[in-house]
């Protein structure tokens, strides 16, 4: 009840409702989360403010993308795709970096990853051109000159996900030397990797097909 008074009273405010107008444009950000975020911010001390300003304003310079697999990296290449004892010739196809968070909490799967960047949704613009299917492409073309490997789809098993999953193994179905493979059911219709939990993700890796 006093949150939603204070939340009234600053709505009133032009700088702040400014603010939230610019959380908003995250993801997922909705105006009275926004509005939770500024309040909890105005709690903080000045100090705390500063470094998260700074942070953010040198988000761009400091933090990249991996130029084969798309993980976050603050050179070239990411610490998986430079840490040699992975297994070059297993790649895993995942949506978005939070995913790959998820499966490396099971200590389960060393090979790589490839990051999609999210999936085949023409409801919301997002066509196969928007991902990163070209890249994955290429980078299967020159692994299997020399080697046979593994494409692991594991994209989340809801509509989305299994149109981008049909879309690769049609992209990929001319590559004699790829195997494709998928998580098993051990994940539920709709539900999203970043909130699995570690049991059911070692089922989904272990009894793949």
């Amino acid at each position: 009840m006093i949150e939603a008074i204070r939340l009234k009273l600053y709505n009133m405010n032009p700088k702040f409702k400014h603010i939230v107008s610019l959380l908003r444009k995250l993801p997922g950000v909705g105006p009275r989360q926004a509005g939770r975020f500024v309040l909890a911010m105005l709690d903080k001390p000045e100090s705390e403010l500063l470094e998260l300003g700074e942070a953010i304003s040198n988000l761009k310079s400091e933090i990249t993308f991996c130029e084969i697999c798309h993980n976050l990296s603050d050179n070239h290449l990411c610490d998986i795709c430079s840490d040699k004892r992975r297994d070059v010739t297993k790649i895993m196809v995942i949506e978005k970096v939070t995913d790959l968070e998820s499966i490396e909490r099971t200590g389960l799967y060393k090979g790589q990853y490839h990051i999609l960047g999210g999936t085949v949704n023409p409801v919301d613009g997002v066509f196969p051109e928007n991902l990163n299917l070209d890249s994955l492409e290429k980078r299967i073309a020159k692994l299997t000159a020399t080697d046979q490997i593994e494409l692991i789809i594991a994209t989340n098993p809801n509509t989305a996900g299994e149109t981008t999953a049909m879309y690769i193994r049609d992209m990929l179905s001319s590559k004699t030397n790829v195997r494709i493979t998928h998580l098993a059911r051990g994940l539920a219709s709709g539900s999203h990797l970043e909130y699995a939990d570690e049991i059911t993700l070692k089922n989904a890796l272990e009894f793949r097909k």
